[in-house]
This record gives C-alpha cells, structure tokens and sequence, in this order.
C-alpha cells in the first residue's frame, strides 16, 4: 500500500493571498507540555496575533494619512505663490479705477512701473531672475537665435546685439530661453567696385 504524498508545509513568514503577512506562527507545545505551560502559549500566541493586527492598522493607517498629505500638497502646492500676488492684483485693480476715472495721467504711469516693480520683486523673490543677453556671447543653453545680423563694426561672431523675447532662469534652471539676435562679420565683396570713368557711356 503506497504512502500519501504529505503537503507541503507553509512558511511562517509567507504572504497570504492578500500580500501581506500571514501572521506570526503559533508556538507548538511541547509533547510533554502541562496544562499550565499550554496556557502560557496560548497566551504568547494571542498577545502575538493583537500586536501583528495593530501593526497592520497602523500600516494601514499611515499609508491613507500619507495618501491624503499627497493630494493636499499637489492640491495647495501654489497658494504661497497665489498669495503674493493678491497685493500686485490690488495694484492692478486701484490702477483700473483710476483709468475709469480719467485720473491725472502721470499717475497711471507711476501705477503702472510700481505694479511691474512689485511684479519683478515676487519674482526675484521666488528666484526667478532675467536671463543677460545684449553684449552677452550666444549660450545655446539660455538663448534661443531668431537672426542672424551682419556687423560691420567689429563685433565678434555670435555676440547677441538684440533681444527679441525675455527669457528666464528659475535658481540655476532655464524656464524660458531669452530669444535674440546675434552677430555676423559682414563679408567684404569681391567684385570690383566701377568708378565714374570706367562706368559705359550710353552713346
């Protein structure tokens, strides 16, 4: 009579269907175990069981909590940047009111540069920063050439002699190449120049 294959036994640390831990083992008893030392180990295997299941809560709960801190960062990730800017929309709105009033035009005017200065400051503030640019060699790094413009007064190849866009670096990051145009020796012509007296007479 042929022996039943035994089942393979699970090891104590293996995932349940779940992913997670089935749970710390049992403590065997002893064969010669009494009474008293059953009951030890039956309470050693319940205290167990409580600790792995509070465990398990508490990772349960850390990743929800985790989970919820996430969104609420990428939901409120610009309210520092959108508070700053209140008081430069105030500006801008004073500023409308004067228009509509037919106010002083000179005091638009200043209206108008101190909102761009407070605009800049929030900027430069958040380490955003202008980009150098006329004067400046070409970087292809920071700059983006639209044009090329040829020089007859000595300026050197790929010097930017024109902005065209403003570009900007946010701390050592570019967030927008400046566009410009650049500098290009003039080539001198080759063919002959005709004065007045080599120039063909109509009759």
């Amino acid at each position: 009579m042929s022996e039943k294959p035994q089942a393979k036994a699970q090891r104590p640390d293996a995932p349940s269907a779940h992913g997670r831990p089935s749970g710390p083992p049992a403590p065997k008893p002893h064969p010669d175990a009494t009474g008293s030392e059953l009951e030890r180990l039956k309470q050693e295997a319940e205290q167990a069981q409580e600790r792995y299941l509070r465990t398990l809560a508490e990772f349960e709960n850390t990743k929800k909590r985790l989970h919820r801190e996430k969104e609420e960062f990428v939901r409120y990730a610009s309210e520092t940047l959108v508070r700053d800017l209140l008081p430069i929309v105030d500006s801008l709105d004073q500023a409308l009111v004067a228009v509509d009033k037919q106010a002083d035009p000179q005091a638009i005017i200043k209206g108008v540069h101190l909102i761009y200065r407070q605009f800049l400051g929030l900027l430069d503030h958040e380490g955003v920063r202008r980009i150098q640019t006329v004067g400046e060699p070409f970087d292809p790094h920071k700059h983006e050439a639209v044009a090329q413009v040829e020089t007859t007064d000595g300026t050197a190849d790929d010097t930017i002699i024109e902005e065209v866009q403003v570009g900007y670096m946010m701390h050592s990051k570019v967030i927008r190449p400046a566009m410009v145009k650049v500098a290009k020796k003039a080539v001198p012509s080759t063919q002959p120049q005709i004065t007045q007296e080599e120039e063909p007479s109509n009759g």
